[in-house]
């Protein structure tokens, strides 16, 4: 799979402001893991260190730093103070966005592959008014959400908190029972849904 493909359907999505981009995920990156990042995956399995070496390759190379990019409490990246962002990432590539932009207060990304899903998951992704929808599509959709209300300060949310309604390539995501609406969109692209919410 090339990267360069869902980088530009990623720029696509994301309007001026907002930097995206997309890696394969290699072991060749754990090289460049800092000494803090390499304790945080310290006992993780290999394939989760080589995903969380080649997300922290693409955040750097995205925000132009040399700099360690740690684990917050939440476990999504610390990121430098005036900076928001989001990272993803599936078996085989990592996506990130990220913005310096003061009109983003929060980004929620996510990557997930087109295979479809069994119907027990279905069942625990998809509302009943969201039966229409794919639900590996759904899911990639609510995971860009959760991220862009948990980096917001949002509460843990369920599959059913939040209900989804799609129009072309574009999302929202009300969170329930706030009535809070989170606007994105979304690209299928190289076998796998993209998904970009932004909070202004």
């Amino acid at each position: 799979m090339d990267p360069v493909e869902l980088e530009v359907v990623l720029a696509a999505l994301a309007p001026p402001g907002i930097v995206t981009g997309a890696r394969l995920i290699t072991p060749d990156d754990l090289g460049g893991l800092r000494v803090q990042e390499r304790a945080a995956v310290a006992n993780a399995v290999p394939g989760r260190r080589h995903e969380f070496a080649s997300g922290r390759t693409l955040l750097r190379e995205l925000l132009g730093t040399s700099e360690a990019i740690l684990v917050g409490p939440t476990r999504a990246p610390l990121l430098p103070p005036g900076v928001v962002g989001s990272l993803a990432h599936d078996e085989l590539v990592a996506v990130a966005a990220v913005s310096r932009h003061p009109s983003v207060k929060s980004l929620g990304i996510d990557v997930e592959p087109t295979d479809p899903l069994a119907a027990e998951m279905a069942r625990v992704i998809l509302r009943d008014d969201e039966r229409e929808l794919d639900a590996h599509l759904a899911f990639a959709l609510k995971e860009a959400a959760y991220k862009a209300w948990s980096t917001g300060g949002g509460r843990m949310l369920g599959h059913h908190e939040v209900r989804l309604s799609v129009d072309g390539s574009w999302f929202t995501a009300t969170v329930l029972p706030d009535e809070r609406q989170l606007r994105g969109r979304y690209a299928t692209v190289a076998g796998r849904h993209l998904a970009l919410v932004i909070v202004p």
